[in-house]
């Protein structure tokens, strides 16, 4: 005899007139419940079995305001990285002589040089700061050495570019 209700049971219990849960139904049979079995939606898969949420009115709202939270916060970061690259560039300028105005990818690309100086850096690290493919930022660095009096921007041995100030 099994320790779970069969599926035989539970029709009965379905069946039956009496007014009782399942897990009633079980104790009163001496029985325990199979709870744990395998499943394979993805979803309970990825979620692990946990309660789903159901999209109402009150978690709409929530939710509303969790975005306008995450939306502020990443603003703020924003500003303090953006004041983190000005400061960084504007003690770059003092030293450096532009040859002509640079743009706001190639102030970008300077500022995470002098981030970075004397350190390789390499066209993927670019890419990712300005979100933009690999072979589009080689563009932005022939460009810093045309625009730019000194010869700062080496090519280093292994790749990358070193900025030597």
């Amino acid at each position: 005899m099994s320790q779970y209700l069969s599926k035989e049971e539970i029709k009965q219990w379905r069946s039956s007139l009496e007014k009782i849960t399942l897990e009633e139904y079980a104790r009163k049979l001496g029985k325990i419940l199979e709870e744990d079995k395998q499943t394979s939606d993805i979803i309970d898969i990825v979620m692990q079995n946990e309660k789903r949420l159901y999209t109402s009115k009150e978690n709409y709202s929530a939710k509303q305001t969790v975005l306008k939270v995450a939306k502020k916060a990443l603003d703020v970061q924003k500003e303090i990285v953006d004041e983190f690259q000005e400061s960084a560039l504007s003690h770059v300028k003092s030293r450096i002589t532009c040859k002509k105005p640079l743009t706001q990818r190639e102030e970008a690309v300077l500022s995470h040089f002098a981030q970075n100086k004397g350190q390789i850096v390499y066209a993927k690290d670019l890419a990712a700061i300005l979100d933009l493919p690999t072979d589009y930022v080689y563009k932005y660095i022939k460009n810093l050495r045309t625009k730019i009096a000194q010869d700062v921007l080496e090519n280093a041995t292994k790749g990358g570019y070193i900025f030597n100030l």
